[in-house]
């Protein structure tokens, strides 16, 4: 697995890209029921402390963030120390909603560096510009043939991938070989 390109400057170039795993999230998918939709939001953000976002966006921060990704679909993303319990989730949602733990089965990649954004428009046709993609959005794409979850969490410009961990491997190898003629370095 490629690394780290070469430095040809000798130097610390401060566009460069950095990629890393944001490791230990816990990730949380929550549907609700349409009949019952708008119970559901403000159960949701009742319990979250969290305004419920818009469609493709996401409200909190790196801790804690809610993202709107469908019709009464929502990922809620965050260190499980920043996060209710599922139990006390589920219960305050009661009959609005389903609460599905997805963190086993999900990686969150990060790149973050003025190459970004060209990096990533290499492997993914959304408009990345940040006046189409501003901090704050979030959807749901594709990498190329793989789907993920794609967010903006702000203006560096930093993107988060959430993959499924078995295609993380590939798509971590795939944006060090897109990065490699801008310069990259990876983050443990």
């Amino acid at each position: 697995m490629v690394a780290e390109s070469d430095d040809l400057s000798g130097g610390t170039d401060p566009a460069r890209l950095v990629l890393s795993e944001r490791h230990g999230l816990t990730v949380l998918q929550v549907s609700a029921f349409a009949s019952v939709l708008v119970q559901a939001s403000m159960a949701l953000a009742d319990a979250l402390g969290l305004s419920v976002p818009a469609s493709n966006r996401f409200s909190g921060d790196s801790a804690k963030s809610l993202r709107h990704v469908g019709p009464g679909v929502w990922l809620l993303v965050g260190q499980a120390a920043a996060l209710p319990p599922i139990t006390q989730l589920r219960t305050g949602l009661g009959a609005h909603a389903t609460v599905v733990d997805l963190s086993h089965a999900r990686c969150v990649l990060q790149m973050q560096g003025a190459t970004a954004s060209r990096t990533l428009a290499k492997y993914c046709s959304l408009d990345l510009d940040v006046s189409v993609f501003p901090t704050g959005s979030a959807t749901n794409t594709r990498f190329g043939t793989i789907g993920m979850h794609l967010a903006r969490t702000n203006d560096l410009p930093t993107f988060e991938l959430m993959v499924f961990r078995g295609y993380a491997e590939f798509v971590f190898e795939a944006l060090c070989e897109g990065a490699t003629e801008f310069g990259f370095r990876v983050q443990p």
